[in-house]
């Protein structure tokens, strides 16, 4: 009797420690915190948190590091968790506020990182300087010019994948519109394309959301707007709607899903500030399976300073970077610059899986 009890005591445990782990995450409000990325203490990503900040399984993790763009990074015990709840504080960037001053050119400097893993292997890291200007005087008339500082594709990107995430950041920083997801998701044709609508849920706190489900939220706090959209799921109800079959049964096909995340200060009542210079930070996040099993394609943008500048001020900062940035930059150079501009830190894992890659790579 007591071998039998012992037998079924130990198939109990091993069901229970089977069970998957559930988490979610939070903001301070308790509003759900979507796209968190949790990472397992040996650097592999381990997933992401759908529309509703949750996670189905951490896949055995004792301790997992959670970051997202917009909030604090942290390092938790999961058995530790009330009911598998982390609750993340908000991130402070520290942008100085920008001088309106009678210069043609509004400066942006950009900082960027792209990822890129097939499964939850990392292959492909990259961080680099895309300093901006923006006439004002004009629709759009400007410069972007791109500083590589590290990365296994830096300086003559010789990686497709590299040269790919690249042109994205750069194709995003050349566009002079910027507008935050607030506006152009009330614009006549983004309303015709996706249908979608904002629904106040709370203080603060609004839903997007299309007839056939939830899409997004947005969150006011501390002067930002902090919105998160589903942007695969309203592709593919817009797809739906204007009988687009074939883009939907590829997408579909491939189980396509692409995130959006961006934070912008608020405007106060009397200013006319372009959303460019609001801008504080931007997350892309693909993923899609291809031959090469599941792939996934993430890259942040942050703005680090902004101000108006003449032409020439901007040719002399330019020319600054390069001389301190451009090339193979080590990450100990790389993370000093992060943390002169309040980028949050790599997690201590991922560092220890970009050395490996680089190192792998020859680099």
């Amino acid at each position: 009797m007591k071998k039998i009890l012992l037998m079924v005591a130990v198939a109990m445990m091993a069901a229970l420690s089977a069970q998957a782990q559930k988490i979610k995450t939070v903001d301070t409000q308790g509003n759900p915190i979507p796209l968190v990325t949790i990472l397992g203490m040996d650097g592999v990503m381990i997933g992401t948190t759908n529309i509703n900040g949750e996670l189905d399984d951490v896949k055995g993790a004792a301790k997992v590091t959670v970051t997202h763009v917009a909030y604090k990074p942290q390092i938790v015990t999961v058995a530790s968790l009330p009911n598998g709840q982390i609750t993340m504080e908000d991130l402070d960037y520290g942008l100085a506020e920008i001088v309106v001053t009678p210069k043609p050119f509004v400066y942006t400097e950009y900082y960027f990182r792209a990822f890129r893993y097939v499964g939850d292997s990392l292959r492909a890291y990259s961080a680099g300087i895309l300093p901006a200007i923006y006439d004002t005087r004009k629709e759009y008339k400007g410069d972007t010019r791109t500083h590589w500082s590290y990365g296994v594709f830096a300086n003559k990107a010789v990686s497709w994948h590299g040269a790919h995430i690249t042109n994205q950041v750069k194709d995003w920083a050349n566009n002079s519109r910027h507008i935050m997801a607030e506006k152009w998701l009330r614009e006549k044709k983004y309303i015709d394309k996706y249908n979608a609508s904002i629904v106040a849920d709370g203080a603060n706190h609004w839903i997007v959301k299309t007839p056939k489900e939830v899409v997004g939220q947005i969150v006011h706090t501390k002067g930002l707007s902090r919105t998160t959209l589903d942007g695969g799921r309203m592709q593919m109800y817009s797809n739906e709607i204007h009988g687009e079959k074939k883009k939907l049964e590829k997408r579909q096909e491939r189980d396509y899903a692409y995130q959006y995340t961006e934070v912008y200060t608020l405007p106060d009542a009397d200013d006319d500030l372009p959303d460019v210079v609001r801008h504080v930070m931007t997350m892309n996040h693909w993923e899609f399976n291809s031959g090469k099993g599941r792939e996934i394609e993430i890259y942040y943008i942050y703005t680090v300073d902004h101000g108006y500048v003449s032409k020439d001020e901007f040719t002399a900062r330019s020319k600054e970077l390069n001389n301190g940035y451009v090339g193979d930059m080590t990450l100990e150079a790389l993370q000093k610059y992060e943390a002169e501009h309040n980028i949050p830190a790599l997690a201590p894992a991922q560092l220890e899986v970009i050395k490996t890659l680089k190192k792998g790579q020859g680099k």
